[in-house]
């Protein structure tokens, strides 16, 4: 199956003159954020460093690392910048700007690309520490979490008066913040960006939406929203407008970008999976059915949980044991019972499906 690594190879000496930006491009720039940069790319927005330099620092300090041992994104992100050196199409990319912050509110990532008179502001998802996967829950019940802020401040920060032809986008957490970044962003700015792109994010709270109608209609004419065909995360709070791609993945690895089927500079369309379907009505129904109580609590008590078990990185939960989840939600004091089997199936749909 053609992915994104097939789409860099085939394209590695045809520049952006002769094919332009595109979907892919995009993606791939999003993705590029999920990269460790920190102390390669300048962290000012004024100094850059061109994409072959960056690769060139990066191969070097993690030569002789075991790469099955860092986190389940850091082989994907260590082939693409294998795959990136020496390539003709991306010859000219500086990056700047490289803004990391993970502290016990906030796991936030952001670096700015330019290339060919467009500028790109990529927004990294969720990785795999506690603090991350928690403000992703968070999001079903507080209209913006820390990171929401670091990253509208981050693009009116990061765009200077050159910038023209403007591009938002992220994946997973990345593609949310991109879509918060324009709905709350600079005016002057805001003319000037081209696309928003969420690849496979959650969208926004009802309450955001209806509050501010006007600033997501306008975000809406912009916005490219893409899914796998077995897609969770991206189908809660509000995504309705979505293309579905392709992937033969199932579960949590259909949510990784870098197994999405591709064809030249577009995704392979495809239907989204019915057991996807069943599975996200059901969750946005279980999330619908909890007050907004209901849900700050759910998320107190699942992370006290995570807590409990010892589960500092997400890469635990897959060696937990569903039965002990949902033994310890049963011993929570206080909580109605139908309010801890709301828990008990989201719980459920989320890490067993």
């Amino acid at each position: 199956m053609n992915n994104i690594f097939t789409y860099l190879e085939y394209y590695k000496n045809v520049s952006m003159r002769e094919y332009s930006f595109n979907s892919i491009d995009s993606l791939m720039f999003s993705l590029l954020s999920y990269v460790d940069l920190g102390g390669i790319v300048p962290n000012n927005k004024r100094d850059y460093i061109y994409l072959d330099d960056a690769i060139d620092k990066y191969l070097e300090k993690y030569k002789n690392i075991d790469k099955r041992r860092v986190n389940w994104l850091f082989p994907n992100c260590y082939k693409l910048m294998e795959t990136l050196k020496g390539s003709l199409r991306y010859k000219d990319m500086k990056i700047y700007y490289g803004k990391e912050i993970i502290d016990d509110k906030a796991q936030f990532c952001a670096i700015t690309i330019r290339i060919n008179k467009i500028t790109y502001i990529s927004y990294r998802g969720t990785d795999s520490s506690i603090v991350g996967w928690r403000e992703d829950f968070e999001m079903f019940y507080k209209e913006y979490v820390p990171s929401h802020k670091l990253a509208l401040n981050y693009f009116d920060d990061t765009i200077n008066f050159f910038d023209r032809n403007i591009y938002l986008g992220g994946h997973s957490k990345g593609g949310n913040l991109a879509m918060y970044s324009y709905m709350y962003g600079n005016s002057n700015y805001k003319k000037r960006v081209i696309r928003v792109y969420n690849y496979d994010g959650p969208g926004l709270l009802s309450s955001v939406i209806d509050k501010d109608k006007i600033l997501y209609d306008d975000l809406i004419n912009k916005l490219v929203t893409v899914v796998p065909s077995y897609s969770m995360i991206g189908m809660v709070l509000n995504n309705t407008n979505y293309y579905v791609v392709n992937c033969k993945d199932k579960g949590i690895w259909a949510h990784d970008g870098f197994n999405w089927e591709v064809f030249g500079g577009f995704f392979v369309e495809a239907d989204l999976s019915k057991k996807s379907s069943k599975i996200n009505n059901n969750l946005n129904e279980y999330i619908r059915g909890m007050s907004i109580e209901e849900r700050e609590s759910f998320v107190e008590n699942t992370f006290n949980i995570f807590k409990k078990l010892g589960i500092v990185d997400t890469r635990q939960v897959h060696d937990l044991k569903i039965n002990d989840i949902v033994r310890l939600v049963k011993d929570i004091k206080n909580i109605p019972n139908q309010t801890k089997l709301r828990w008990i199936n989201i719980i459920k749909l989320m890490f067993v499906g």
